[in-house]
């Protein structure tokens, strides 16, 4: 039996008992309870299930669907976490480095934590752009398009075009929600946008504080093989950590 079918068939055991013991699992799928510990560990990874002394059980209050809050709702949530991680990714910037920071309650907190003399900063963000607009050693673009009054985000057809024409260094994007191995976002439009800049980077970061993984978004964005790492805090758990391990690389 294929991991995936195998660890398909524990959560439908867990789904009928509530909870599920290692030997018995060990027994049902004639596996060792070594490759039973292994498939619980990826499972509470991937908010799937919760792991208890000999077993596991069913995952309380499972966010199986996103639903996308407001530019301003969102600010009020995870501030220190989304501090946290600005910083670490403000900290990769260079100077005379040419940088895309997309739209997101956490990019906007880089400019706070940019240490350069100078650098060209593009985004089809207003409030990005307002961070960085009085700033004189920041070289800045927004881009046109249609505005997204949701997110004072900047999409659509002109948007596209006009970012397929240009390359960056490096781009740093939010999301809304990590699973398994999809990079996921609430709003197709946006997306898409986004998936262009990734295609014209050298390096690509995607800024998500520790709630985020285990939520699945409307859409994926990409893999986490297409990406150069994933910037988190440091409340991140360690099975969270171990099922990405080899995967993609986790800074924090």
């Amino acid at each position: 039996m294929l991991k995936k079918d195998r660890q398909k068939r524990i959560l439908q055991l867990i789904d009928e008992t509530n909870f599920l013991k290692v030997s018995d699992a060990s027994n049902i799928l004639k596996v060792a309870e070594m490759t039973i510990r292994r498939d619980f560990k990826e499972l509470e990874a991937e908010g799937e299930i919760e792991r208890i002394h000999g077993g596991a059980k069913k995952k309380k209050n499972i966010k199986s669907e996103y639903i996308e809050l407001s530019h301003r709702q969102k600010k009020l949530l995870n501030i220190s976490e989304k501090k946290y991680v600005a910083k670490k990714a403000a900290e990769l910037i260079n100077d005379n480095d040419v940088v895309f920071i997309g739209a997101g309650t956490t990019t906007e907190y880089m400019y706070d934590y940019i240490n350069v003399g100078s650098a060209k900063i593009i985004t089809n963000s207003i409030s990005i752009f307002n961070r960085f607009k009085s700033d004189s050693k920041f070289d800045l673009i927004l881009t046109g398009g249609k505005l997204r009054e949701r997110t004072g985000t900047f999409v659509g057809y002109f948007t596209q075009k006009w970012i397929k024409d240009i390359k960056v260094q490096k781009v740093f994007i939010g999301t809304n929600g990590i699973k398994d191995e999809n990079i996921t976002t609430a709003e197709e439009e946006e997306g898409v946008v986004q998936q262009v800049i990734l295609n014209n980077s050298h390096e690509n970061y995607v800024l998500a504080d520790s709630t985020k993984f285990g939520i699945e978004a409307f859409q994926v964005l990409c893999n986490i093989s297409e990406i150069t790492a994933i910037i988190t805090d440091d409340k991140l758990s360690s099975q969270v950590e171990e099922f990405y391990d080899g995967k993609v690389k986790i800074i924090k």
